[in-house]
């Protein structure tokens, strides 16, 4: 009961703060002694924390210590912790209530985000931002990451309204209107890496519902409508139009700056090809930031390199890029044998929304954490939580 009502409090909670995340997930550890026979011999478990662990040994030895050790406490607060916490929950009834809670509670903040965004709600609450008038929708995060989370909770509308049968005709109207809203709210993000991420995601869903069933016209509807929707917001948003328009890889800084940073975590691993530099380390290599691009750099400044993969090999090098590719490969795997054994629409969803942020993160380095990433580890660990369970009882 109580690791039930943890989840609970994660469930409506991590939208508002990462730190209820830190908590709730931290808190739940105390019930792992219930399942440590299991936990110590499951393989996924196995190799997050055997990065985690390669990630704190290597932070010892780093110059900038203070943000390896930062960086590997994000790892272990974002990914381990929300896993553990799902997997508490095997009765499918209670996961899908979790669930729902989750997605209706963003789903409130989104809609006052967007509110928010046409200047008619507060653009902040706690000092946290809803939006930014006409620009970027934040709903209480980094416009990316809001991004991210659009074509997540989109994954969990648009699917289940493809693929579950005997939906009663108010549900079909709802999941339909909640997927076009959320279609909406990513492209009001303002985020250019998920713009790509979400297309590429939502037409790998169209093609597997009309491959699977040989229908097209729900798929080629929903394009139809959320374009209109885009189209009618773009030319009434300046902001928008700019940023489309603008988009550059040799003049705007946004783009020229990760460029830039991809040239010098290239070179970083190109040195340190086996073990890299260290958590947090590769933005901290003035010394490369000079040798590639010719410009001094504040070691002081920067968090990560761009991308995720680019940011993983410069850091923890080929072994810890092999290790994390291991964890992506064994989440793959059991979402989708948990799809083929049990017709699950849910994990359906999850391997969707897990390719849309593996896309994204070519772009940015949301996976990292605290936000999105926990939220992605602990959809996971809930929807394998009865594979995981499987083996105790």
């Amino acid at each position: 009961m109580i690791e039930l009502i943890l989840n609970y409090i994660f469930a409506a909670g991590i939208i508002f703060s990462h730190i209820i995340g830190y908590i709730v997930s931290g808190l739940a550890l105390i019930f792992i002694y219930k399942n440590w026979e299991t936990i110590k011999k499951d393989k996924l478990i196995f190799f997050i924390t055997l990065f985690l662990l390669y990630g704190f040994v290597w932070a010892f030895f780093t110059e900038y210590k203070k943000e390896a050790f930062e960086e590997m406490f994000t790892y272990l607060t974002s990914w381990l912790f929300p896993f553990i916490l799902g997997c508490y929950i095997i009765d499918n009834i209670k996961k899908e209530n979790l669930i729902k809670t989750y997605i209706s509670v963003f789903t409130v903040v989104l809609f006052f985000s967007v509110l928010s965004y046409f200047g008619v709600f507060y653009q902040e609450i706690a000092g946290s931002q809803l939006a930014r008038k006409g620009m970027h929708l934040h709903a209480l995060m980094w416009h990316i990451s809001c991004g991210a989370m659009c074509v997540l909770l989109s994954c969990f509308t648009l699917i289940p309204l493809l693929f579950k049968e005997n939906l009663s005709k108010n549900k079909r109207i709802l999941l339909f209107s909640l997927t076009i809203f959320f279609m909406i709210c990513l492209y009001l993000s303002g985020s250019r890496g998920y713009y790509i991420a979400g297309g590429i995601t939502y037409l790998l869903i169209f093609v597997f519902y009309i491959f699977k069933t040989g229908k097209f016209k729900i798929p080629l509807f929903i394009c139809i409508l959320s374009m209109i929707f885009v189209v009618i917001m773009f030319h009434n948003n300046k902001f928008m139009r700019e940023r489309i328009y603008n988009t550059s890889i040799t003049k705007e800084w946004s783009l020229t700056n990760r460029i830039d940073a991809y040239k010098v975590a290239l070179s970083i691993y190109k040195d340190n090809f086996i073990f890299g530099v260290g958590p947090r380390q590769s933005v901290r290599q003035a010394g490369y930031h000079e040798k590639v691009l010719g410009v001094k750099k504040d070691p002081e400044s920067g968090r990560h390199m761009h991308s995720m993969y680019l940011n993983i090999l410069s850091d923890f090098g080929s072994v810890g890029f092999i290790i994390f590719g291991i964890i992506i490969f064994l989440i793959f795997k059991r979402l989708f044998f948990i799809y083929k054994k049990e017709n699950s629409i849910l994990a359906l969803c999850l391997l969707f929304a897990w390719c849309s942020l593996l896309i994204g993160d070519c772009f940015d380095t949301v996976l990292r954490g605290p936000r999105v990433a926990m939220d992605y580890f602990w959809l996971t660990g809930l929807i394998l939580a009865k594979d995981f369970k499987s083996k105790i009882y």
